[in-house]
């Protein structure tokens, strides 16, 4: 029986790691959207793209500190790419996010950023 809740907890694990959906922080009521946007590149043959999205962007300034991050998957098969959140964060007033592609699977995902 214990034998057999370790390997659920490992798939349970397994499946979380790499999921193409991911979620950093908690929302809270009082939040508010910093950005809103959807990331699209096609794909390109026998290649796993990497991805890298800053928040702020290049140029720009962000004085809101980060409470959640939320990206989706727009692909309906769950084919979307493994995410990792480099630096920054909930707590932050940046972020740094890398999105890894499959072969041959380009990317689709929606970005929304919450803070105060």
């Amino acid at each position: 029986m214990k034998v057999i809740v370790q390997v659920f907890a490992l798939f349970a694990i397994v499946s979380v790691a790499y999921s193409a959906s991911s979620t950093w922080g908690v929302r809270n009521s009082t939040d508010s959207v910093i950005i809103n946007k959807r990331v699209f590149y096609p794909a390109v043959r026998n290649v796993a793209q990497t991805f890298y999205f800053d928040i702020p962007a290049s140029f720009q300034s962000n004085s809101k500190v980060i409470s959640a991050i939320y990206l989706q998957d727009q692909f309906q098969n769950s084919t979307g790419p493994v995410n990792a959140l480099v630096s920054g964060g909930p707590g932050w007033t940046y972020a740094s996010i890398q999105m890894r592609t499959q072969n041959s699977l380009g990317l689709n995902v929606t970005l929304v950023v919450y803070g105060k």
